[in-house]
């Protein structure tokens, strides 16, 4: 990605001036960009924006949290599923470490395009330090017009978890999530290696309409399959889903009517994939293999499902509800003038593996949570207490 690659060559210059003695500090320093004009930069900071790694790179919120008061305002485009509340949870949970944070609002957009770019707008004008966004009421571009305003307006904005479009350093401060299409390939590639030479058919189910996690997971997809003419991915675009159970057992009742041979199914959300098994069992079809997003029914109703119907097999990523936390993180450095090197781009490979033939991952009964609701997510760092008060 350009903006990736602009934030390494940026950050490799600026260390060589360090040595050089030439980089003089002022409040914070930056890897993409610097401020002007003494007014507080909302875009530019010494956070590593666009780096790429995995979870073992996380920070610590302790290094960036500093002293004098700061407001956080989360927005979500959605803000109504399980995966949402887990992720506003998450975001409580890191702040609670910070006691500099004063309040952590949240809005939750339901999919309602013009109310989000007005929570997004209004969030600025109310004065919030920080602004943390999911715009995915609507393809990215949609809500950047109004991320940009925010930033103008003095409010330091990091988009997360899906593709805001833009440009961080010039639009707002950093774009924090998973690479979509590493996480398309991850779960292709399962489907290419667990079928084998004998190939078969694969559909994959997304989210909204437009969806942009799920273009480009589906882009990553469509790379694999590409390699391996023997799978047939009967799907030409992600099926909307508007990642709703009930949405999902529809639309994957309306593919096993149109196809008769469904031999995999790729679903981009644990709770759609919880539909696409109810649609099976609807059917009296027996059900197929199954990837997706970590998700605690899953996880723990795998054996059960497989005594009864052999040839199902799971393998899930993380569905990566802690991606706020690295978000808020990267806020916080900024607003505080310290330096954040985590990754803000996270390469997500398999985390659970039925099969046990992918390289450290778990299997389904030992990802389970077995004290946790149904709605939890194994790979959350929220503990069983605060799923609890989440889901009841």
């Amino acid at each position: 990605m350009k903006s990736i690659a602009n934030a390494r060559s940026l950050r490799i210059a600026a260390v060589a001036a360090v040595v050089a003695g030439a980089l003089v500090l002022a409040g914070c320093s930056s890897t993409n960009g610097s401020a002007s004009g003494g007014k507080k930069d909302t875009l530019h900071a010494d956070i590593s924006a666009g780096k790429v790694g995995t979870e073992a790179d996380f920070s610590s919120i302790d290094k960036v949290c500093g002293s004098g008061p700061v407001s956080v305002t989360v927005v979500d485009g959605y803000g109504t599923n399980s995966w949402s509340k887990t992720v506003k949870a998450e975001i409580d949970s890191e702040a609670a470490k910070c006691k500099s944070i004063t309040s952590v609002s949240y809005t939750a957009g339901r999919g309602d395009l013009a109310a989000t770019n007005a929570a997004i707008t209004g969030s600025a004008a109310k004065g919030s330090n920080i602004l943390l966004v999911i715009p995915d009421a609507g393809p990215g571009q949609a809500q950047l017009a109004s991320i940009r305003k925010a930033s103008k307006a003095g409010t330091i904005v990091v988009p997360f978890a899906s593709d805001p479009t833009g440009k961080a350093g010039t639009d707002y401060l950093d774009y924090a999530d998973q690479i979509p299409s590493y996480s398309g390939q991850a779960w292709a590639q399962w489907v290419v290696d667990t079928l084998g030479s004998k190939g078969g058919n694969v559909v994959f189910l997304g989210g909204p309409a437009g969806a942009a996690v799920s273009a480009q997971e589906f882009i990553g997809i469509q790379k694999v399959l590409a390699k391996n003419p023997q799978i047939k991915l009967l799907t030409p675009e992600p099926v909307t889903t508007n990642w709703d159970p009930a949405q999902a057992q529809q639309a994957m009742a309306g593919l096993l009517s149109q196809y008769p041979k469904i031999d995999a199914v790729i679903a981009d959300y644990g709770a759609v994939a919880n539909g696409v098994i109810r649609a099976y069992q609807a059917a009296g079809v027996t059900l197929p293999l199954l990837t997706s997003t970590d998700d605690n029914s899953l996880s723990c109703g795998f054996d059960a499902l497989k005594a009864t119907n052999p040839g199902y097999e799971l393998a899930t990523n993380s569905s990566r509800t802690w991606i706020g936390r690295v978000a808020l993180r990267k806020a916080l450095a900024a607003f505080y003038g310290k330096s954040d090197s985590e990754p803000s781009q996270f390469n997500l490979g398999l985390v659970e593996d039925s099969t046990g033939k992918t390289a450290d991952t778990k299997t389904p009964s030992a990802a389970c949570l077995k004290d946790a609701p149904t709605d939890a997510s194994p790979s959350s760092l929220l503990t069983n207490a605060e799923f609890k008060k989440i889901f009841g």
